[in-house]
């Protein structure tokens, strides 16, 4: 059986519904009414175009302002994770609040594909770039085709490019501070520097100690990766030990180093947040809600990221510059059932 599909209004539809002309319909629909249409002539375009679902083709209006309405977004390996996929969410909902199509391309973590993906991005006459990574990092090899350009979760050394990034000192000391509050003293820390992510939020968590007269106990896992069975074999080393020398509390760099250290307590018959608090980062997906008991975490601001990558590069696009080079987003805590008070305070 053939399909048959309702063919879609075009301006002459709109003119001929309204009883105008299609140069009318025109002045009124990209808001150039002003002297040039009645009120009343107006007001009849407009309820025309909407009885008949009317909107202009995107390549005719392409063609009158010199711009496709398309952003390129490309990513080392957000789009093939599942990790900081809200990022491109966030981005893709404001790029269509603002008028413009979101098109991504990930990389897979290969510079060389990021690069053709530029080139082709403005082959294809995108009106500007996002450069969009999975973990904070520096990037030293930004695609330098002519386009307007804003960085997500990743920065310039020189501050070339205007940046969106999470505050992580900032999010390091107010997880010492939600410790401290709950009133731990014997505090340990499982870090790393794997990503830069990590020394930024211990260099953060350790000044805000220092501010109340603590040190915390250092776990690093340099180069030994982020893992669950990583964070499981440096929890047992801080807590397999007599009560008074264990600490109360544990900060993790990221919440599947927190998810070992819960296995940890449990394997050594250490109850959270009874025996021993958890503290993670990241509020991982799918992760940290369901874990036993649930982790309390920072929560990354990917969604905002997204979102304030997208607005940067609209306002620039608008012809608004940057009032700084760097945006920092705050990480919110997330309070769930891995923290409490010290034993002794109970």
């Amino acid at each position: 059986m053939a399909q048959h599909f309702e063919k879609p209004a075009t301006a002459q539809d709109v003119a001929d519904l309204a009883g105008a002309s299609r140069t009318a319909v025109s002045f009124v629909l990209n808001g150039k009414e002003h002297g040039n249409v009645s009120a009343a002539t107006r007001a009849r375009i407009l309820a025309a175009a909407e009885e008949l679902n009317y909107s202009p083709h995107p390549g005719a209006r392409s063609l009158r302002t010199q711009r496709t309405h398309l952003i390129g977004v490309i990513t080392d390996q957000i789009a093939s994770s599942p990790f900081a996929g809200r990022l491109l969410d966030g981005a893709s909902q404001l790029a269509g609040e603002r008028g413009y199509l979101a098109a991504v391309f990930d990389s897979g973590g290969r510079v060389d594909r990021e690069l053709e993906a530029a080139q082709e991005f403005r082959r294809r006459r995108v009106d500007g770039l996002i450069y969009a990574s999975m973990g904070l990092r520096e990037v030293t090899e930004i695609p330098a085709v002519g386009l307007p350009t804003v960085l997500a979760n990743c920065f310039a050394s020189d501050d070339a490019l205007p940046s969106v990034i999470p505050d992580e000192p900032a999010a390091g000391a107010a997880a010492a501070q939600l410790l401290l509050d709950h009133g731990h003293r014997q505090i340990a820390t499982i870090t790393g520097d794997i990503v830069i992510a990590g020394p930024w939020r211990h260099e953060g968590f350790t000044a805000r100690l220092a501010d109340h007269g603590c040190a915390p106990e250092v776990f690093s896992l340099k180069q030994r990766g982020w893992t669950i069975d990583e964070g499981f074999r440096a929890a047992t080393t801080l807590l397999d030990r007599p009560e008074r020398h264990r600490p109360t509390a544990i900060f993790c760099v990221t919440d599947r180093v927190a998810a070992g250290a819960l296995l940890a307590a449990a394997r050594l018959g250490l109850s959270v947040p009874l025996d021993v608090s958890i503290l993670g980062f990241d509020d991982q997906e799918e992760l940290a809600a369901n874990l036993v008991p649930a982790l309390t975490t920072f929560a990354l601001p990917h969604r905002e990221m997204g979102q304030r990558a997208m607005a940067l590069l609209a306002d620039q696009l608008a012809g608004v510059t940057p009032s700084s080079a760097q945006v920092l987003l705050p990480s919110p805590a997330v309070h769930r059932e891995s923290v409490a008070g010290p034993p002794a305070t109970r």
